[in-house]
């Protein structure tokens, strides 16, 4: 009975390749009044709900690993683990209910904002301007393959064929930069009622874009010693990036242009009519919002292609013997070897990605000053391979602010009840913090993982209530 080796597939070394993402969230300061210009990305109307005139962002970073697939415990992996080394037993892996209709999957999201500022004009106008580095990615149909993970073999008597789905495999990948300009407008709406809006207009640089799907192909013994792989059916686009982007000059990173957008309001109810601290913590008694982030798309049309296999097929021991040098080389040596033709599976010399949309439902309610309780619901609306998704989310934030501290315990869920509680601390314009504090330092199931934190400037603050 001959033993042959899983065919791993091409795609999820290319995924592997692209692994730095983007921090979608950071629950503990979303929605605080002095997040100010830190949340445009989640609610651009937040530029009116900040008390300070003008806000000077010198960094707001963040990285999020989200695992809904894979059940890994704290015995096996620890991300810091206080000395424990990094392993994982193979023989143990547990992957749960599968048969929910939501896709599981693993993502990694990146977000940096550089230099930016937000500036009050008069008492109801607010502008802000932003860049930000960001970068995402999203890996889906790994179940076969994880039940493989650790197993090398798969054997076949001759004359038997089975599909081999550990090679299925979904994935998406971009990373760009995204300079904005918001627009914030306030509208009161008589006694305590007003509502907050924004909107923000983004262009968009693309420095990498990947996307792949892989579908299960059929694997024949025909004899001792021939075995092919047939029926080979994938789909992708790459960006070829150079040995040194910067060879080019200023633009040899870029690689595509595009455009987003973000629109959001806040109808807020104030403890007593608004005045000169209508903006001030405390000063709120309920705030419902609504947005939605990342309307948008870029289009890779430099050192880039899409290509398309359909039907392929090769034997076992040229896939052994199949040897890439490098990204570059990988369009030209899968068509070779599954279509004959270097050339043959090409399909354009560009391709477009979606950004990783969402919709974000929030209520924060103040029982007493300083004190507020904030549900938020976010749910991701891009489809797989079309771009990078979004983590569903469902959070409860517990919040203590003033103008110079805040204090903060977000418990969140993702839509497979895997929960995770976590802290958020900021003073004056520094901010960090975590909502999966457990998955950060290895405490309970690696289920995700989260880390954010910021450094701001603020200026020329308004008159706030006494005791604040």
């Amino acid at each position: 009975m001959p033993a042959m080796r899983s065919v791993i597939p091409i795609a999820a070394a290319l995924l592997l390749a692209a692994a730095p993402c983007r921090a979608q969230y950071g629950q503990g300061i979303a929605g605080s009044t002095w997040e100010g210009v830190w949340g445009v990305g989640s609610q651009p109307a937040c530029l009116t709900l900040n008390a300070d005139r003008a806000e000077i962002a010198l960094v707001r970073a963040g990285v999020d690993l989200d695992n809904s697939f894979l059940f890994l415990g704290r015995e096996q992996l620890g991300l810091f683990g206080f000395g424990r080394r990094i392993r994982v037993d193979t023989t143990a892996i547990e992957l749960g209910d599968l048969t929910t209709d939501r896709e599981r999957a693993v993502s990694l999201d990146l977000r940096v904002m550089g230099p930016s500022f937000s500036l009050r004009i008069g008492e109801r106008q607010a502008i802000a301007f932003t860049n930000s580095v960001r970068a995402s990615l999203t890996a889906l149909d790994l179940n076969d393959l994880a039940r493989k993970f650790g197993i090398d073999t798969i054997a076949l008597n001759p004359g038997e064929a089975r599909r081999v789905d550990e090679a299925t495999v979904r994935s998406s990948a971009m990373s760009w930069t995204e300079h904005g300009l918001t627009y914030g407008r306030l509208f009161p709406l008589g006694g305590r009622r007003q509502l907050h809006t924004g909107i923000t207009a983004k262009y968009l640089l693309g420095i990498f874009g990947l996307y792949a799907d892989n579908r299960a192909p059929l694997l024949s013994a025909l004899n001792d010693s021939v075995q092919t792989v047939t029926e080979v059916s994938m789909r992708y686009g790459l960006v070829q990036l150079t040995e040194a982007p910067w060879a080019g000059g200023s633009g040899g990173w870029v690689h595509g242009h595009g455009w987003g957008l973000d629109a959001g309001a806040v109808y807020a109810v104030l403890r007593r009519p608004g005045g000169q601290d209508a903006g001030a913590p405390g000063h709120h008694a309920l705030r419902i919002g609504a947005a939605v982030t990342d309307i948008g798309r870029i289009r890779f049309n430099r050192k880039a292609a899409s290509h398309a296999i359909a039907n392929g097929s090769t034997t076992v021991s040229a896939l052994e013997g199949l040897d890439i040098g490098g990204m570059n080389e990988v369009d030209t040596a899968l068509s070779s070897l599954l279509l004959g033709d270097p050339q043959a599976s090409r399909t354009g010399r560009a391709f477009t990605q979606m950004l990783p949309t969402a919709v974000h439902l929030s209520v924060d309610y103040s029982p007493i000053k300083h004190l507020a309780l904030r549900m938020e619901a976010v749910r991701g609306t891009t489809a797989p391979i079309d771009g990078p998704s979004v983590r569903d989310q469902l959070s409860l934030t517990l919040r203590f602010e003033t103008r110079n501290f805040c204090a903060a315990l977000p418990v969140s869920a993702d839509a497979f009840g895997n929960w995770g509680i976590g802290l958020m601390l900021r003073a004056a314009g520094f901010m960090i913090g975590t909502d999966r504090i457990g998955g950060l330092f290895g405490l309970n199931d690696l289920r995700g993982a989260d880390l954010y934190f910021g450094a701001k400037v603020r200026l020329k603050g308004r008159k706030r209530p006494a005791g604040d």
